[in-house]
């Protein structure tokens, strides 16, 4: 089953370990399987090949920071993106051997107020989780 929810912290990254059902990586948290996270941060750093639109940037949400890979159609999205903006990230959870980094399905630049509401909403959805 794909778990996805509205927001939550980086923090339930590193209070989780990978695991794979053998087609899709997922993380486990206190007992629910979460193959897709949506997540607010600050863009602390960014590499892009311009040549086939790949790349990865380092999202830190105060708590965490995760790697988040992308490539081809969604590169124009990350391309509006700079260093220190504050973005909003749906992505899907993927491995680098055993470290958690995202997937980007979705990206936007958002504002302090929309990112100061979606933060307290991370940590309310965390908290029901924790349950």
């Amino acid at each position: 089953m794909d778990y996805t929810f509205f927001m939550l912290p980086l923090s339930v990254v590193d209070n989780s370990k990978p695991e794979s059902d053998g087609q899709n990586n997922f993380i486990r948290y206190n007992g629910i399987s979460i193959y897709r996270l949506h997540v607010v941060g600050s863009v602390v750093f960014m590499e892009t090949n311009y040549q086939d639109g790949s790349g990865y940037f380092i999202l830190d949400d105060t708590f965490s920071t995760i790697l988040v890979h992308f490539e081809g159609s969604i590169s124009r999205s990350v391309s509006e993106i700079k260093r220190w903006d504050l973005v909003e990230v749906l992505g899907t959870i993927d491995t680098n051997g055993e470290k958690i980094t995202l997937a980007l399905n979705t990206i936007v630049k958002i504002g302090l107020s929309r990112y100061s509401f979606n933060k307290i909403q991370s940590i309310k959805n965390m908290r029901e989780l924790s349950k």
